[in-house]
């Protein structure tokens, strides 16, 4: 009975990581940050398209587990590229909350960092340092584990890394207007709203 609890269990948190994301994707598409072509939907309003990517570059980072000495290694390298991903997004969330204090200072916010501008560079700077040292730990090759060449290792992390960053940055630079589905609620950056409002008060008539 355990066993088959576990199983369940497992495959409701496989479905929830599998969904979850895919789900995300559709959203952000249908805001216009993607392509039609990710809009789609089968007739159990799934983003089958999306699922369909995702997939194959999961397929695709399971060749790791061909090219690394052993099961633990692979296992090491996507283990440590999911952390390396998660603190880059920190330490840009850290450095933009410093940004939007200056770039945006009369926003109305629910809740701001104590001490004023002070508290900001404070509370940022130590998450920001702690982030940076974290993510250096993380390119060091464990003493625990095989993972073969330490260059290959490092240069597997960063270039997957980089690789991973790089495709959304392109895909935002490449948008197009009628990329937008008409019935997308997500809204818009701030700094995407302030510049369709400031388009508007320059329109003639």
């Amino acid at each position: 009975m355990v066993a088959v609890a576990l199983v369940i269990g497992v495959l409701a948190g496989i479905v929830t990581w599998v969904v979850g994301p895919s789900t995300a994707m559709l959203a952000v598409a249908k805001a216009g940050y993607l392509p039609p072509f990710f809009h789609s939907t089968n007739k159990y309003g799934m983003p089958s398209k999306i699922l369909f990517i995702q997939a194959v570059s999961v397929s695709v980072l399971a060749v790791l587990f061909v090219v690394m000495p052993s099961v633990e290694a692979a296992f090491q390298v996507l283990s440590q590229l999911a952390g390396l991903l998660y603190l880059v997004v920190y330490l840009g969330m850290f450095a933009s909350a410093i940004y939007l204090r200056y770039s945006q200072s009369d926003r109305r916010r629910p809740y701001r960092v104590p001490g004023g501008i002070v508290g900001m560079w404070v509370i940022g700077g130590i998450g920001f340092v702690a982030s940076a040292l974290a993510l250096a730990s993380s390119l060091t090759p464990p003493d625990q584990i095989g993972v073969g060449n330490p260059a290959l290792y490092i240069g597997l992390l960063v270039g997957l890394a980089i690789m991973i960053i790089a495709v959304p940055l392109v895909m935002y630079t490449l948008r197009k207007p009628h990329w937008r589905d008409p019935a997308s609620d997500v809204a818009p950056f701030t700094w995407e709203a302030r510049r369709d409002r400031a388009d508007g008060a320059d329109a003639p008539g």
